[in-house]
């Protein structure tokens, strides 16, 4: 069995082809910046103590998750602009549950979801425009089982083949410094899960 952290990587990797639209016609640089693919689990403001209290918040032993993707929607936040719901497995659903009871209920984003695109308010329209790219592209693919994957393929179209990714593994927590704009954003640590 290969190490879990090297092939999310990989899994990020190939995450990011699917995160690569950039339209020039965009009003605000804080649209379509690059971002690494995450599960935003808690949101907390930035003290002397929050990595810390992040960490021991964290259950001990906490299992690895494998979310699958459920489907590809646009929300109307920043942070939530064009994303993959995630099925909420009863892996995830206890770990969010534990996170709420020790963070409070309103640190934990009510839909799990990996955020795709993050379009600001005066870009707005452009965000179903790429969830409508997506899926017409063929980057967003639908399952039997009433989920989607995403074909993070180099190139799309006819007589490609495609590299779909139905969910992908997550071995760390990663705590992350989430002040000012996202290229300034700051790992400070990365929780293993067993």
């Amino acid at each position: 069995m290969g190490e879990p952290v090297p092939r999310f990587r990989s899994q990020a990797t190939k995450l990011k082809r699917v995160m690569q639209l950039k339209y020039p016609s965009a009003k605000s640089p804080s649209s379509f910046v690059d971002f690494d693919p995450h599960i935003t689990l808690a949101t907390i403001l930035t003290t002397p103590t929050c990595a810390a209290e992040l960490r021991a918040a964290v259950p001990c032993g906490q299992a690895a998750l494998a979310p699958t993707f459920k489907s590809v929607d646009v929300g109307e936040k920043y942070f939530m602009s064009v994303y993959a719901v995630v099925h909420e497995s009863p892996g995830l659903a206890a770990l969010r549950a534990h996170l709420r009871e020790a963070l409070g209920a309103d640190k934990v984003p009510p839909v799990p979801h990996l955020s795709l695109y993050y379009i600001d308010d005066a870009d707005r329209d452009d965000r179903a425009r790429v969830a409508n790219e997506l899926k017409n592209s063929g980057r967003v693919v639908g399952r039997p089982d009433g989920g989607v994957a995403l074909n993070c393929a180099q190139e799309v179209g006819p007589g490609t083949e495609p590299d779909l990714l139905s969910g992908f593994e997550g071995a760390e927590i990663w705590i992350a410094k989430c002040d000012g704009p996202v290229p300034g954003w700051e790992v400070v640590d990365k929780i293993s899960l067993a």
